[in-house]
C-alpha cells in the first residue's frame, strides 16, 4: 500500500490520495525572463526565530520537497536557485495557517519550481540550514522535507523570472547544494530508490 500523498494541481487545489502516479515530465534548465519580484503571500508567517536559553536564536521551521521524476532506473530531482545567494536548493517555504507541511510543500514546488504533482504525507527527512536575509542577518532553518513525484513541468510559474530551474540525477544534485544535510538525504533517497 503506498503511502497517502496530498495531489497537487496549482497553488490552491489539495486533496488527499493513495494512488502512486510516476509520469515524467518534460524540462530542462530554464530561468529569469525579467519579471519583477513576486510579494509575499499575507498569510505566510513573519515572525523571527525566539531565543533559546544562552542567547542562540532556536531554528525556524520551513517545509520543502524533493520533486522527482521517474523515467527508467534513472531518478532526477528539480533544484532552484535561492533568489539572494543563487545557491542551487530544493523549493521550500515557511509554514501557513492552515496548511500541512506536505500542502506547503506543493505551493512552493509549484510557485518556485513550476511543478505540480503530488506530495507524500509523511515527510522524508530532515535537515538543518541557514537562510541569509535582505538584511545581512543570517538565520538557521530546520527544513522538513517531503517526497514530489511530478506529474507536469509549467512553462510559466509565478517565480520565473526570480530563479533558474534544472533537472539533475540525485546523484549530481547532492554535489550541487551546499547543505550538508540535504546531500545526505538525496543520497539516502538515491540508495533507496535504484539500490546503488
Amino acid at each position: 500500500m503506498a503511502p497517502s500523498k496530498i495531489a497537487a494541481a496549482g497553488p490552491k487545489a489539495h486533496k488527499a490520495s493513495t494512488s502512486k502516479k510516476h509520469k515524467a515530465a518534460p524540462g530542462k534548465a530554464e530561468g529569469p525572463a525579467g519579471k519583477p519580484k513576486a510579494k509575499a503571500s499575507p498569510d505566510k508567517p513573519k515572525t523571527l526565530p525566539k531565543k533559546a536559553s544562552g542567547g542562540h536564536a532556536l531554528p525556524r521551521l520551513q517545509f520543502g520537497v524533493l520533486a522527482l521524476r521517474m523515467q527508467g532506473e534513472s531518478v532526477s530531482v528539480m533544484l532552484v536557485t535561492s533568489r539572494g545567494t543563487r545557491r542551487w536548493i530544493i523549493p521550500k517555504g515557511n509554514p501557513e495557517k492552515g496548511k500541512s507541511g506536505a500542502e506547503v510543500g506543493a505551493i512552493e514546488a509549484f510557485e518556485e519550481a513550476g511543478v505540480l504533482g503530488e506530495v507524500w504525507n509523511a515527510p522524508i527527512g530532515s535537515y538543518v540550514s541557514l537562510k541569509h536575509l535582505a538584511n545581512g542577518r543570517v538565520v538557521p532553518c530546520a527544513i522538513e522535507v517531503y517526497r514530489m513525484d511530478v506529474d507536469e513541468v509549467l512553462d510559466d510559474w509565478p517565480e520565473k523570472g526570480q530563479r533558474q530551474r534544472c533537472w539533475a540525477t540525485l546523484d549530481e544534485a547532492a554535489m550541487m547544494v551546499g547543505e550538508g544535510g540535504l546531500v545526505t538525504l538525496m543520497l539516502k533517497l538515491n540508495a533507496e530508490l535504484i539500490g546503488h
